[in-house]
């Protein structure tokens, strides 16, 4: 069973997921990884993570494949997934929410800002 702070980080780009997991880890969260929209649906369907932080351009499934089939999983409906996105304009963040994502960030991320949403969810 997933610890209550875990959150699992998705991103096709390993450096994107190393970073962002030990800026996680030195705020008290506990980590898990995925490289893809598969990897993700397959993580949620063993472990029910706090929250999750998803990009949207992978290979294989994007991350809009993915919030789709893990807002469909048991218990899935109400968790936490964050969208974070090349693209900084409004229209990516209304997609990304329209898609299922609750929250949306841009890259570059402003690690104090998604560390503030993280510590909302409480």
């Amino acid at each position: 069973m997933a610890s209550a702070q875990q959150v699992l980080v998705v991103d096709d780009n390993v450096d994107v997921v190393e970073s962002l997991s030990a800026l996680l880890q030195c705020h008290g969260y506990e980590t898990a990884s995925a490289h893809n929209g598969y990897e993700a649906c397959d993580w949620v369907r063993d472990a029910m993570p706090k929250a999750i932080i998803m990009d949207l351009g992978m290979p294989w499934m994007d991350g809009f494949g993915a919030v789709r089939a893990i807002r469909r999983m048991p218990g899935a409906q109400a968790l936490p997934i964050i969208a974070l996105s090349g693209s900084a304009d409004s229209d990516s963040a209304k997609k990304a929410v329209a898609a299922g994502f609750t929250h949306h960030f841009s890259k570059p991320l402003n690690f104090d800002h998604l560390n503030q949403y993280l510590n909302s969810l409480n």
